[in-house]
């Protein structure tokens, strides 16, 4: 189905997400000019009074782009945030202050975007469509910082329509490979598009060596300056105190920063964001920013499916983690939890490295019960079962299911007590969890 054959404007939430959805959201164009003309159509192709932060980058980019975002709305600056994907619910996606946009004001937004497709005769992917919503209520919302999250690689995804003050680029690995390329160096050029000549600042975690240079390289020549690169662990120094706890000591001095949630490698580069940000607009009349407000937005900030435990008793704790990198943190994550017994529920979708990401987890779990993902992309229990013998695993270690739901029914019955369950390996995996287990949704107040 194709969102042509819908003859009538949607007229509330629900029909708009089936609409949306009739798009295909797997379908994925490449290329800036569709976007841009009707960005421009929209009068949301520029935003002449506001700072944009861009956040691209293989791993961390929701954690970061949330902490930024947190810190900011605690001190007072009307902030927008745009993420990907949602897990439950679509507006998820788009905040302003904090606040997830309402059915009401994302009717509005798509009603928006439908009118200037019908009158421009241009047609969008899902992603543009909902990133153009996005940029709508961030116009009308008059918002004076957006922090966007890059869908996919950098240089020709949608939200890079907009010229960022600073990019920010957490990590950078192999995902993606068809379209951004098979090496990091090549990925890197990708996430580079999001500098342009006006970028003040490019804020740079831990990489490869070739990654960083193609990144350092690329800042240099577009805007012109050697001093515009702040890379983690050279000019962006941080002493970390303990799992939670850093002091960044350059190139701003700030101690005893806390990050009770979201992954603490990515805070320094969040807290330095904002920081410049701070910095650019401390003249603006009525604005208040403190180092105290910051840290207590970063402190607060708080992002579903990230190392979350969504229940106590049992342990049960729900990662999105889908490709190597990210698989390689969470283990490192569990492994400083100290020495458990520890059970997993995996799903994952057949595009993913599946057997890479499965190396970086061997021998972490003691039994492992793997599922089918729904939809075409999803990857069947069979072969994910393969894949963690290939990676490691023995067979009699493996039990596979049909669904999600099935899996972590079994898998909580046989966990001894004491002892942890792991649900990771998709975005996918958390919404099938999520939308099946109200009373996980509940204890984390997550609506839907």
């Amino acid at each position: 189905m194709d969102s042509r054959t819908v003859n009538a404007k949607p007229d509330d939430l629900s029909a708009w997400e089936s609409y949306l959805y009739a798009i295909n959201p797997n379908i994925i164009k490449l290329g800036l000019d569709r976007i841009k003309s009707v960005a421009h159509h929209m009068g949301v192709a520029e935003f002449p009074e506001s700072r944009v932060i861009t956040v691209a980058g293989t791993n961390g980019k929701g954690s970061t782009a949330t902490m930024i975002a947190g810190a900011l709305t605690a001190c007072g600056i009307k902030t927008g945030l745009y993420t990907s994907p949602h897990i439950l619910n679509f507006n998820e996606r788009i905040a302003i202050d904090g606040s997830c946009a309402s059915p009401f004001s994302l009717c509005e937004a798509f009603s928006a975007v439908y009118d200037a497709c019908a009158e421009t005769g241009i047609e969008l992917t899902f992603f543009e469509y909902t990133t153009l919503a996005a940029f709508y209520l961030f116009k009308k919302n008059n918002c004076q910082v957006l922090v966007l999250e890059v869908g996919l690689g950098g240089r020709l995804d949608a939200v890079n329509i907009l010229d960022c003050d600073i990019a920010v680029i957490p990590s950078i690995g192999l995902d993606h490979c068809a379209l951004l390329g098979n090496t990091e160096e090549a990925i890197a050029g990708e996430k580079a598009g999001i500098i342009k000549s006006g970028t003040t600042q490019v804020i740079l975690g831990y990489m490869s060596e070739g990654a960083r240079r193609v990144i350092t390289e690329t800042a240099e020549r577009v805007t012109g300056r050697k001093d515009c690169v702040q890379l983690l662990g050279e000019n962006l120094e941080v002493e970390y105190t303990d799992n939670t706890h850093f002091n960044l000591i350059k190139p701003f001095r700030v101690d005893g920063v806390t990050v009770p949630t979201l992954p603490l490698i990515n805070a320094p580069l969040s807290l330095t964001a904002v920081l410049f940000i701070a910095e650019s607009l401390k003249n603006i009349t009525g604005l208040h920013i403190s180092t105290e407000a910051i840290l207590k937005g970063i402190e607060k900030a708080r992002l579903h499916g990230r190392v979350e435990t969504v229940s106590e008793n049992p342990c049960v704790i729900l990662d999105v983690a889908h490709n190597p990198p990210a698989m390689r943190y969470l283990a490192s994550v569990l492994r400083n939890r100290g020495e458990k017994i520890r059970y997993a529920v995996i799903g994952m979708l057949k595009d993913k490295d599946i057997v890479s990401s499965l190396r970086e987890i061997s021998g972490l779990f003691s039994r492992i019960y793997v599922c089918s993902l729904p939809g075409e992309r999803g990857s069947t229990a069979s072969h994910v079962k393969d894949s963690l013998i290939e990676a490691g695993y023995s067979a009699c270690q493996i039990s596979d299911f049909d669904t999600v739901k099935e899996a972590y029914a079994k898998a909580l019955t046989e966990l001894p007590f004491g002892g942890e369950l792991i649900v990771c390996g998709s975005f996918v995996t958390a919404e099938e969890l999520l939308k099946s287990e109200p009373e996980l949704r509940r204890s984390i107040g997550m609506q839907g």
